[in-house]
């Protein structure tokens, strides 16, 4: 183990254009660990988005079988190629949790488990990502045992209505994103850079398409390409290569959104179940930090979402941080 180091789906193809340049190869293979939650954000809440986990592998560049890296070079271009593993919960609750027969025009409780499998691709300043998820929505999916089983924990009140959450049923989602990194100038001790992207999804449980950008400012931002979040919104990915022995920056920017169904929202889709109207066009704002050190990365980053869904509050926002090593 090193210590300190310094530094396929042709569906979704016609999002990206073919890759000019080759990035470095790296030998090391990157975990993740993300935690999500509305508790992380000032003020403190407990609905809506309310909690995300994460748990990613992301392997060194080269291991990935022979058919899938000519489909990618075929669909996506040339380029150095990881593949990603990932294990991640996202919960879903009403504004009101102690009501035992909440609001139905409230969003409803829900939870989501998934193993999303991704390609990753890499340019010189580019960076494609295609992969698929297969999941489970409603009990399954452990969101009332893991919410409620860490309000127990901490000593805090349960939610009362998780007996009106999402039946179980299954969710296999497609997606797709380009990160493209434009340098834009330097100034005293770092370098600005912006980062524009475009995504998408197609699937039963969220159809969206999605594209924004964000400035970041610091030292050895051709480290990676951005912070990593728990989509949709602008996420980075977790694959990183240290410039230089300490790496730093500091980002903001945003998303704009069209949303064509979400299940976490609407309700299940091949039977009954609480839901709530959609609202089609979303936008999220993202700021925070990030540093690279030691081949760790930890990125933390503030959220703030406008509604998804008829009568819901004017805006919500939410923390996430991930911590990622090398090895």
């Amino acid at each position: 183990m090193k210590i300190c180091k310094n530094g396929f789906l042709p569906g979704l193809a016609f999002l990206f254009f073919p890759i000019a340049a080759f990035a470095q190869s790296d030998p090391d293979g990157i975990v993740t660990v993300q935690i999500e939650n509305d508790s992380l954000s000032v003020p403190a809440t407990d609905r809506y988005y309310t909690s995300g986990e994460r748990f990613s592998y992301v392997t060194p560049t080269g291991a990935v079988p022979g058919w899938l890296a000519q489909d990618g070079n075929a669909f996506l271009g040339q380029g150095t190629q990881r593949l990603e593993f990932d294990l991640q919960q996202v919960i879903y609750t009403p504004a009101n949790t102690q009501a035992y027969d909440p609001n139905p025009h409230d969003r409803p409780y829900a939870g989501e488990l998934t193993l999303r499998s991704s390609l990753l691709v890499d340019g010189d300043a580019t960076r494609t990502i295609v992969g698929i998820s297969l999941g489970v929505v409603g009990p399954d999916a452990l969101g009332q045992t893991v919410q409620n089983g860490f309000h127990d924990i901490i000593g805090d009140t349960s939610n009362k209505g998780w007996h009106y959450q999402l039946h179980n049923e299954p969710t296999l989602d497609f997606y797709g994103s380009r990160i493209w990194r434009d340098d834009v100038a330097s100034f005293g001790p770092g370098e600005v850079q912006v980062l524009p992207s475009v995504s998408g999804q197609a699937g039963n449980s969220e159809i969206y398409a999605q594209a924004g950008a964000l400035v970041r400012y610091g030292q050895g931002l051709d480290s990676d390409y951005g912070p990593a979040i728990i989509q949709p919104g602008f996420s980075g990915g977790d694959a990183y290569t240290p410039t230089r022995p300490f790496v730093w920056y500091v980002f903001g920017g945003g998303v704009g959104r069209v949303v064509a169904h979400d299940m976490l929202v609407q309700g299940n889709d091949f039977t009954s179940s609480r839901g709530v109207a959609l609202t089609p066009l979303q936008a999220d704002v993202e700021i925070g930090g990030a540093v690279i050190v030691c081949g760790f990365r930890i990125t933390a980053t503030e959220v703030l979402t406008t509604p998804e869904f008829h009568h819901a509050a004017p805006a919500f926002q939410y923390g996430s941080v991930a911590v990622s090593y090398r090895f």
